[in-house]
This record gives structure tokens, C-alpha cells and sequence, in this order.
């Protein structure tokens, strides 16, 4: 596209105070655990903003740079307490400027949203009381602390200015210190610092005046805010706004309106129960109030067509695409080519994202396996001098994805699916609530194997009769899964269904009484789309909770339907059996019956479709298992064997 007015509004020119951006499209603060617990970013952490800054985003905002050796919420996490991590950083601002990207750093301190295993020392707060997540009651700060962590911000903003940053950016959101003193939730103080909406902003407002008065008028600073936490007690967007319009008083250059805190991560990072964009309305209702500086919005803004609409409206002045920039850092670039189809979209799973932070590791993402690993790219991504004729059995995600990176490193693929689309298993994944993004994937590998020229032989059942005759140089067995079936009384009657068949619409339930079997993600996910139905669910689950396998915000929206259409949740339950309409189970070894059941649907999990491999070893052909047929696991895992196992053939 030649210019702005043909892409859209998004890639018009834009300023934040003296800052000139050459498009309104951000990428906001996200912790990506991959710094060193020095404060210092690692050549991983380089690595990963400098992919972003190929893609022709306005501007990068850095995750949450710690303003004190003991402010931060994660070990590995970049920090600017310390004259003597400014080299380091300087050098990592260098290499973004090079790649024409300006970049703003974020200054925050965790308050109470970290703890002494963490950091080493007790946490601070505006009062003593513990975060509901965490284990640890904070130390309630004192006016000498306040002033210490106030100057703390300022002196941190001085080192990002030294450092290069075109910008600071003070973290005033979720659940973080500023926010803490903010929220009616968490500051439950007396003095001038608690009470009234003014009083509570003051912490905040000094921060902003003291940052301002340390940089100067000419250096840009930005400020974050959450408008509501969705928690009891907590802000709601009402008095969120007032607060949007008490910090756009102060010299600030322009705010971001999120939503959100620790105990509802949800809101920080929603994931697809949450619709596009769907936290719009707060950005729209502080854009009301606030004219003076621009308005930046956030929260699930998907693809750059939406944001677009956003900034047309005039809803806001810039818009943020955190877990967007994550599935595809080159989106922007990719959009002005006019490749918008070849952008990888987020499908809000949070397994790579959140997930993997909550397990104190390094992100990932689903759809993107080289995200966060660009800097293993030029051992990983090499052409081959030697192309070979693969063939993949199999084209669900895992299969699909070998056949694609394996056709980027040279070699000529043909896929065999036996059945009349590509997707496997991943399309019923899709079927349950709130998880239709999830064929955004399959779209996307359908199209990039289109533009390989990957050949896909669909309603073709591989056999060794086709590898004798074919002799291709190498097999790929992606076979997937296939579901369990218990071998005990009463499942081998009428109307007894696997998960799979339900999803599938190719069977049908008979009646209005269901019982699962098996609480896993699949079983509750299904139990959750039949209820919807306005069936009533039963589920029995023989651990002791349901969905152990679920990330926490997905299991949040899942639960709330489960709540909602009445499913019966039996743990620790084990089935005995089905006769007549009644289900007997045991619950500590007492039996229990569900009369007047008319379905058992049986999600027990899977186990790996292995049958034609040996088959295929026999040939001589070199036959190598990927995905589930190799072992069954989460789909974030299987696609980043599929993309190694295709870059290394």
C-alpha cells in the first residue's frame, strides 16, 4: 500500500508529546521472562524486541523495568535501580534505533504484587494487607518510604533518558504500587494518601510530578491506568474515570486506559472468552473526559482492521496489540505489503503467554513457535543444500506445521489426510465456547501451504503400498490421537458417546440428561458446549478438582457456565455403572446413583494413533512420529516439535 490513507487510520503519522511516530500502532508492556536477574536484558531479550522492530510498529513499549532492586514481580525481569545498568541498556536501545522503531520504557514497582521468594525482602504496600493470590502479608509504607519510592520513579526515568529511550512510560495499572494507592480495593488508609478519589490518586500524582521535574518538559512521559478491576470493593469505571481525567491534569504526554489486577488476570490479559476488543467501552468512556492529551487504548485489539475502526471513531488516539505482536511480530509489515492474510493471529489460548509466566518461565506462543526463541533463528532456520522428497501422514496442526517450516528449509512436501480437511482434532478444539479463534490457525496453515506449493491429497488414506511406490526419502507419521474408551459395565450399550463425536455433530445426543465422564479441560469444555444446550450435565471426575489441565482465565469463563446452566460437578467420584438410566458411582467408597441419565458422553483423554508406523518402518523408508502419534500432549507443544522437526530435516 502507498501510503496511510489506503492502509488506514492506524498508519497515519502520530505525537505524543515531542514524539513523532510514524504509525499508531504500539506494542505494550508485556513480561517476557527472558532478562537476567541483574536488571540487565539478555541477547534472548534483544533478540526478541528487535523481531518486533522489523515488523513497522510506531513504537515498542519495554516490559516493566523495576525501579528498585526489590520492586519487581519476576526474577528475570529487566530493571533501572542502578547507574550501573545503563551501558547494557544503552545498548539495547542502540539496536532498536537502528532497526527505525522508537522505543519507551516502562517504570513500574510491584508494591504487593511480589514476595520475599522473589525478590528477597518483604513487600511494600499502601496498607497491610496481602494480595488475595499471594501468600504474604506487605509492610504498610511510611511517608519515608513514599518519598523514597517516589524518587525511585524519577531517578529511573533519568537512566532510561541517558539510556536512549524516546519515552518512559509510569506503570499505573493492574495491581501494581500506583494502582494499589489508587484502588479503594487495596489502600485503606487515613491520611492524606487514602479516603477520598483525590487522596488515593495523590501517591500517582507526585510520581508524575516527580518524573516530570527529573526529565524535563521535552521528554515524553506516558502514563498507564486501570479504569476497573473487576474486583468486590475494587474500581469501577466510573470512578476510573475520574482518575483518567485527576492524572490527565499532570504533565503527562498521554494515557493508556487498561482494566484488571493480579486477582483478576483476566482483565490484564484476556483471553478468548473475552471478544475482540471487548473493554472498549472504558477507553471510550475516558476519552470523553480526557481531551488535552492522546489516548491510547488496549485489551484484546486483534488484528490492525480493528484498530483501524478504533482510532476512525476517534475511540483513541493509539492503540496497543500486546498478544498480537506476540503471534506475529512482522503484522504491520505484513499489513502495508498487503500479506493481511499471512498475518498470524492470536487465538487468546494464554498457554505460551500467561501460562507459561505463572510458571515462572520464559513466554511462548501457540501459533508462533519461534516467539521468544528469535535469537536461536540462525542455528534453527537454514536452507538446505540438499532437498528431499518428505512425505506427512497427517494433516492436523502438527502435520500441517512440519510440512510448512520443512518447505521453508528447501524440501518438497506432500501431505495425506484421509479425511476432506486439514485440522485434525484442532477443529473440534474449536467448537466448545469461546473457542472459535482457534481456526485462525488451521486458515492460516491451509494458506501457507497454498503459497509453498505443498501438496495436500486429502480423502487419501496412506498406506505402505503408496510409500513402496511413491519412495519418498522420508516419512512424517502425524497420525494424531485418538480418544479412550473404559472398558467397564454399561459404556458398551446405546448412547454411550466419545467427546469427539459429540464436538463433531456426528452423533447426536438422545435425551436431556447427560453425564461426562472424565472433568479434564476436553470433558468440561464439552460438558460446558452440551449444557449450553439447555441439557443438564452431570460431570464425574475421579481427581480432586476439574480442569487441572486448564489455564486459570480460561477455566474462569468456563466455570462461570458451568455455574450458570446448573452442571452438577462430582470429584473424587469413580464410575461403577450404567443400567436402565441410572449411572452408579463411588464417592469414598459409598455408592451414589443419577437417575433418569439418557447420555454418557466418556472423556477419559487419548492415546496415540500409532497403527501405521510400524507398517511403514517395514518398507525401509525412514519413518520418523511426530505430534500425538509420537505422545500425546497440549497442542502449544506439539506445534513447537512440528516447527524444530521441520527446520531440522
Amino acid at each position: 500500500m502507498e501510503n496511510y490513507a489506503e492502509a488506514g487510520a492506524a498508519f497515519a503519522p502520530g505525537k505524543i508529546g515531542t514524539l513523532s511516530l510514524k504509525n499508531r500502532l504500539i506494542v505494550p508492556a508485556m513480561v517476557a521472562n527472558n532478562s537476567q536477574e541483574d536488571g540487565k536484558p539478555s541477547e534472548r531479550s534483544i533478540r526478541y524486541y528487535e523481531e518486533k522492530a522489523k515488523g513497522g510498529w510506531g513504537m515498542l513499549i519495554t516490559e516493566d523495568y523495576a525501579v528498585t532492586p526489590t520492586a519487581g514481580g519476576f526474577r528475570t525481569l529487566s530493571g533501572l535501580w542502578e547507574d550501573g545498568q545503563i551501558e547494557a541498556h544503552t545498548k539495547f536501545v542502540d539496536r532498536i534505533h537502528k532497526l527505525d522503531t522508537k522505543i519507551c520504557c516502562q517504570i513500574y514497582h510491584a508494591g504487593r504484587q511480589t514476595n520475599s521468594k522473589v525478590n528477597g525482602a518483604q513487600c511494600l504496600a499502601p496498607s497491610p494487607y496481602k494480595d488475595p493470590p499471594s501468600f504474604e502479608t506487605p509492610k504498610e509504607m511510611t511517608k519515608e518510604d513514599i518519598e523514597t519510592v517516589i524518587q525511585a520513579y524519577a531517578d529511573a526515568a533519568v537512566r532510561a533518558k541517558k539510556c536512549g529511550f524516546d519515552a518512559v512510560e509510569i506503570h499505573g495499572a493492574h495491581g501494581y504500587l500506583i494502582n494499589q494507592f489508587s484502588s479503594p480495593f487495596s489502600n485503606k488508609r487515613s491520611d492524606e494518601y487514602g479516603g477520598t478519589t483525590e487522596n488515593r490518586a495523590r501517591f500517582g500524582v507526585e510520581v508524575i510530578r516527580r518524573v516530570r521535574q527529573a526529565v524535563g518538559k521535552d521528554f515524553p512521559v506516558l502514563f498507564k491506568l486501570t479504569t476497573n478491576e473487576f474486583v468486590a470493593g475494587g474500581l469501577e469505571i466510573a470512578e476510573g474515570r475520574e482518575l483518567a481525567r485527576i492524572f490527565a491534569r499532570e504533565e503527562i504526554d498521554a494515557i493508556t486506559i487498561s482494566q484488571g489486577v493480579n486477582a483478576t488476570e483476566w482483565g490484564v490479559i484476556p483471553p478468548a472468552a473475552i471478544p475482540p476488543a471487548g473493554f472498549i467501552a472504558h477507553v471510550k468512556a475516558c476519552r470523553d473526559v480526557v481531551k488535552n492529551i492522546p489516548v491510547i487504548a488496549i485489551g484484546r485489539i486483534l488484528n490492525i482492521d480493528l484498530a483501524n475502526h478504533i482510532i476512525e471513531d476517534g475511540t483513541a488516539d493509539f492503540v496497543c496489540m500486546g498478544r498480537a505482536s506476540i503471534a506475529d511480530p512482522l503484522a504491520p509489515k505484513k499489513y502495508l505489503e498487503g500479506d493481511k492474510e499471512d498475518i498470524q493471529l492470536c487465538i487468546g489460548c494464554v498457554q505460551g503467554c500467561l501460562g507459561n509466566l505463572r510458571r515462572g518461565e520464559p513466554i511462548q506462543c501457540l501459533v508462533n513457535p519461534k516467539t521468544n526463541k528469535e535469537y536461536l533463528a540462525e542455528e534453527t532456520e537454514v536452507k538446505t543444500e540438499q532437498s528431499k522428497n518428505i512425505t506427512v501422514v497427517g494433516a492436523g496442526i502438527s502435520g500441517c506445521e512440519v510440512a510448512i517450516t520443512a518447505a521453508k528449509k528447501g524440501h518438497k512436501v506432500t501431505v495425506y489426510e484421509k479425511s476432506n480437511q486439514i485440522g485434525g482434532q484442532w477443529l473440534l478444539a474449536a467448537v466448545p465456547p469461546s473457542k472459535q479463534d482457534f481456526t485462525t490457525l488451521v486458515t492460516w496453515q491451509k494458506r501457507q501451504m497454498e503459497l509453498l506449493g505443498i501438496e495436500v491429497k486429502l480423502n487419501t488414506e496412506y498406506s505402505p503400498a503408496l510409500a513402496k511406490q511413491e519412495k519418498p526419502d522420508l516419512i512424517v507419521v502425524a497420525t494424531g490421537s485418538k480418544e479412550k474408551m473404559l472398558p467397564l459395565k454399561g459404556l458398551d450399550g446405546e448412547h454411550v458417546y466419545k467427546a469427539q463425536e459429540i464436538l463433531s455433530g456426528k452423533k447426536t445426543l438422545s435425551g436431556k440428561n447427560v453425564v461426562v465422564l472424565g472433568g479434564g479441560s476436553v470433558g468440561v469444555e464439552t460438558a460446558a458446549h452440551v449444557a449450553q444446550d439447555f441439557k443438564k450435565v452431570s460431570i464425574l471426575e475421579v481427581r480432586d478438582d476439574i480442569a487441572i489441565d486448564g489455564e486459570f482465565s480460561n477455566n474462569y469463563f468456563l466455570f462461570k457456565i458451568l455455574d450458570e446452566f446448573k452442571v452438577q460437578v462430582h470429584t473424587k467420584a469413580f464410575y461403577q455403572n450404567y443400567e436402565n438410566g441410572t449411572v452408579t458411582y463411588k464417592y469414598k467408597d459409598k455408592e451414589y446413583e443419577i437417575d433418569d441419565v439418557s447420555d454418557i458422553i466418556v472423556a477419559v483423554g487419548s492415546a496415540s494413533n500409532q497403527e501405521l508406523v510400524e507398517e511403514l518402518k517395514a518398507t525401509g523408508i525412514e519413518t520418523i512420529m511426530l505430534g500425538d502419534a509420537k505422545e500425546v500432549k497440549q497442542g502449544i507443544r506439539n506445534l513447537e516439535e512440528a516447527y524444530y522437526l521441520g527446520w531440522s530435516l
